[in-house]
């Protein structure tokens, strides 16, 4: 499932071309995703120009000048192919393709259609039952080690399920969390509510250092997940916990291997020394 890392990478990689760049026309398709499409989805943004595209959590959104807003969200394999008119290439799960005027051509690809696609009006974007809920972004100031602490006070559940938690942090996906919770030297399992100022200081510095540099290297290619050239992304390569069950730690000073247990019904990492606390 594409996490922040991969939505922040198809946000960079659509801006460039379609920001200030008019619609001219839409195509959609009749299958269902997630969320039935909204009413007037084309007539509501026909030609339109975007005057901006951001994130919030791991949803696209696509500002319009006559304050409309679409909003996409990727699902479980969802991904958006830029390419030029002229090429005319088809993919199959093709939901929406978007012509732009400046000859570009965008399609938002499903096969497993848990995306997906709606317009709104952007001052609304934030009161939508799908944003209210939502906690801090993890790479802003607002996701610190005090608000951790805060966040984790008198909870029974693990640390992994709380940074997992949309309304606690967003965005902090399976493979990050157990990347992030390893380069802090703590156990996923621990009980939220045990876990130290210091520990939340440690833990907030490797979440953003995490997402960061998987930002960088365009995110983690597993299953679905291809940037908007169709190029895979190269954190899959920096793994240090995440599906390496059986092997030993990376660190040549651990003689641990690397467990698999299950947390909130997902397939948890870590390395049974560096995260025996």
């Amino acid at each position: 499932m594409p996490e922040l890392p991969e939505v922040e990478t198809v946000i960079r990689g659509i801006r460039t071309r379609l920001l200030n760049q008019t619609i001219n026309k839409c195509e959609l398709s009749s299958k269902k995703l997630r969320y039935p499409l909204t009413r007037n989805f084309k007539k509501s943004i026909l030609f339109t120009k975007v005057i901006n595209i951001s994130r919030r959590a791991k949803y696209i959104l696509i500002n319009l000048n006559n304050d409309k807003t679409i909003i996409i969200h990727l699902g479980m394999s969802g991904r958006i192919i830029l390419s030029s008119n002229n090429k005319n290439l088809k993919f199959k799960h093709t939901h929406m393709t978007l012509y732009f005027k400046n000859n570009i051509v965008a399609k938002f690809i499903d096969p497993r259609r848990f995306g997906c696609l709606l317009v709104i009006d952007t001052k609304d974007i934030f009161q939508n039952k799908l944003f209210k809920h939502l906690g801090p972004e993890p790479l802003s100031r607002n996701f610190n080690p005090l608000y951790l602490q805060r966040s984790c006070q008198n909870k029974k559940t693990t640390i992994k399920s709380i940074i997992m938690n949309q309304s606690v942090v967003v965005g902090v996906g399976n493979i990050y969390a157990s990347e992030s919770l390893f380069r802090s030297g703590i156990n996923p399992g621990k009980k939220a509510l045990l876990i130290t100022f210091d520990e939340c200081n440690e833990l907030v510095r490797n979440i953003k250092f995490i997402l960061n540099r998987a930002i960088k290297l365009g995110g983690t290619s597993i299953n679905d997940y291809s940037m908007v050239n169709g190029m895979l992304g190269y954190f899959q390569n920096e793994l240090k916990v995440y599906e390496r069950e059986g092997k030993n730690c990376i660190k040549k000073t651990c003689n641990g291997r690397i467990l698999r247990i299950v947390i909130s019904q997902r397939s948890t990492y870590y390395c049974s020394r560096c995260q025996k606390n």
